[in-house]
């Protein structure tokens, strides 16, 4: 599954491409702002995959231009209940401060909020993390309790409260890249069932997103 939306490219990661997120991973600029502290070690990141290749889980790499520059997640998705995690980091450092995260964050839960109807995303930001706790809360992400011993803090993010607090936001990025929403598929087990799943999407949705599936 690869999306591209408001000039950024999000690719579903795969087993072949798991060692660069886990070089980034284990980098200290990145590692300090993870509520684990240790090395992943190569087995451990294969175990990791292996538990999120699901649909329950889509991991993303960011690309610009070709190049992967961090990485954003939803996951953890109960379809049931419409609930899930998120998560972004950008290990090129010349991307931050600039508007290609908030285009990767933006592209992404407006597939997921508004295709595949997720109500409710939650994220885990360390306390030190103070960059974080402002983009969460430029979201629309509201603090909702201390977790991981006090180390850091819930956030909480309803469909509704994304779509008015980024409004202005999306509109400018609308302005500046486009409303198209290309998503690339092929024939793996995962990708067929999000075709089976952009199938029972709302045509309205559908045409205000400008969707245009391939494959």
């Amino acid at each position: 599954m690869k999306v591209t939306r408001y000039g950024v490219t999000l690719e579903r990661l795969t087993a072949e491409k798991t060692e660069v997120v886990r070089q980034w991973r284990n980098d200290r600029k990145i590692m300090r702002f993870m509520f684990y502290q240790g090395e992943i070690t190569p087995e451990m990141q294969r175990e990791w995959f292996t538990s999120i290749d699901n649909e329950q889980n889509f991991f993303f790499l960011i690309y610009i231009n070709s190049e992967p520059i961090g990485l954003i997640n939803i996951s953890s998705i109960d379809w049931e209940n419409k609930t899930a995690y998120t998560g972004l980091f950008i290990y090129d450092d010349k991307y931050l401060g600039t508007d290609i995260p908030v285009s990767a964050s933006l592209g992404m839960l407006d597939v997921f909020f508004l295709l595949f109807d997720v109500q409710l995303v939650y994220a885990k930001v360390k306390g030190s993390n103070k960059v974080a706790h402002r983009y969460n809360t430029s979201l629309g992400f509201t603090q909702t309790k201390k977790i991981e011993l006090g180390l850091g803090y819930e956030y909480m993010l309803q469909k509704e409260i994304y779509l008015l607090e980024t409004k202005q936001i999306r509109n400018a990025a609308i302005h500046l890249k486009g409303n198209k929403t290309t998503i690339e598929l092929d024939n793996s087990p995962i990708d067929s069932w999000v075709k089976d799943k952009l199938a029972k999407a709302k045509p309205d949705v559908l045409k205000n997103l400008e969707v245009v599936i391939i494959g």
